[in-house]
């Protein structure tokens, strides 16, 4: 241990100057031999390890539409893998110097950000080969990006940083408006509306701003600093995660406290929304993962013992599985990454919709629009009519004919 603080000085010095097209070729081979696609036994709530990172992940995210999954951590490296039956790698960036703090996706999955631990910001686009590249980079904080949100659009993006400011940045204009908020930002959560802002910070209080900077109302309940912040989907609801071992959730519309969910020994430091709003799962330092249910406000899953830290956590759309960025110890020759858990989350099947009774007809009426009966003998349209006629004697007040003799 003496000798690793020893050399950490030392060891930071070339990780910063450090070649950077040399860092991405081990990136690759780390990618490339190291990402092991583990299927784990049916005891072991862990279903898969998405690898490749030699150092712990800070971040991870997964897109709307489930298509693809990012993960960020230490040493400034991202990997993208697709969220097919075999998590099949796309492509590893290290643009970043040190860690990737935060990445946001649009809902697509054609363009991402990442924020990280020097402040810098890096703005990425999906190619016609399924590759990202670069496409901005910008330096808009002075500090750590603590979390980062891009519009569903991809045109504008939000970011919370260590600094105590808060960015809206138009990416066509190149123009930023700055909200101060002092007290350096762990967390955003920005409304539907994209005029109004929520952020955590290392205190108890949550604060909303308009794009002005104004304040608009604060939400007062936790008695330490709230680490994390999340919006239901329909923007009616936020939740919580505090330094004081609680979630919260808030009504958004009254501002009002509408529950406390207990149960985390330890400081909870990450959350994630189920997109139907009916689950929550949350994840603390000493490394225990959550799942709740909203509705009745209670735990349905709680996994320990898997490493710590949990700092990124995604639930599937389907709800079966949850995506998780901690702290763990690789087995063997294993590298680090995002573990897939299952939910616990029982999963039931939908109600069969229910036809409306078939109207019964007065007898003798026939509707207009009544569907034919498909056993009854298929009457000939007026065209064959007149084509299988056999015409004997026609005048302008009179026609005679016979049907034509079918052919055998």
């Amino acid at each position: 241990m003496v000798i690793a603080l020893e050399f950490a000085p030392f060891y930071s010095k070339i990780e910063v100057i450090f070649n950077a097209k040399m860092k991405k070729s081990v990136a690759l081979i780390f990618l490339l031999f190291s990402v092991v696609v583990s299927a784990q036994t049916t005891d072991s709530p862990i279903l898969f390890k998405l690898q490749g990172h030699v150092q712990d992940l800070e971040c991870l995210e997964l897109s709307g539409n489930e298509e693809i999954i990012i993960s960020g951590g230490w040493g400034g490296m991202v990997n993208v893998f697709f969220t097919d039956s075999n998590y099949q790698p796309i492509t590893t960036i290290v643009d970043h110097v040190t860690a990737v703090k935060c990445i946001s996706m649009t809902p697509d999955s054609k363009r991402f950000i990442t924020g990280g631990n020097d402040g810098s910001i890096y703005l990425y686009d999906r190619d016609s080969s399924e590759h990202f590249k670069q496409i901005g980079s910008y330096n808009l904080h002075r500090l750590s990006v603590n979390d980062i949100f891009l519009d569903r659009s991809g045109k504008f993006f939000y970011t919370g940083s260590n600094d105590g400011n808060i960015s809206l940045y138009n990416i066509a204009k190149k123009k930023n408006l700055t909200i101060k908020n002092e007290n350096p930002i762990s967390a955003i959560a920005v409304m539907a509306n994209r005029r109004n802002i929520y952020c955590s910070d290392n205190t108890g209080i949550i604060k909303n701003y308009d794009v002005a900077g104004r304040l608009i109302s604060s939400l007062e309940g936790h008695t330490d600093q709230v680490n994390d912040i999340v919006l239901s989907r329909n923007n009616q609801k936020l939740y919580s995660a505090s330094s004081d071992k609680t979630i919260k959730i808030w009504n958004v519309l009254n501002g009002k406290l509408d529950g406390t969910l207990v149960g985390h020994d330890w400081k909870v430091i990450s959350l994630a929304i189920s997109n139907n709003g009916k689950f929550l799962v949350s994840g603390s330092n000493d490394g225990s993962i959550k799942v709740w249910d909203l509705d009745a406000k209670k735990e349905i899953t709680s996994y320990d013992n898997l490493g710590s830290n949990v700092k990124g956590l995604a639930i599937s759309n389907d709800n079966t599985k949850i995506f998780v960025a901690m702290e763990y110890q690789p087995d063997s020759f294993e590298t680090k990454g995002i573990l897939v858990l299952k939910s616990g989350i029982e999963i039931k099947d939908k109600d069969v919709p229910k036809l409306p009774p078939k109207y019964k007809y007065p007898k003798g009426y026939e509707p207009k629009n009544a569907r034919p009966n498909r056993n009854a003998p298929e009457t000939p349209s007026k065209e064959k009519q007149e084509a299988d006629k056999k015409i004997l004697k026609k005048t302008s007040d009179i026609e005679i004919s016979e049907q034509k003799p079918k052919k055998e």
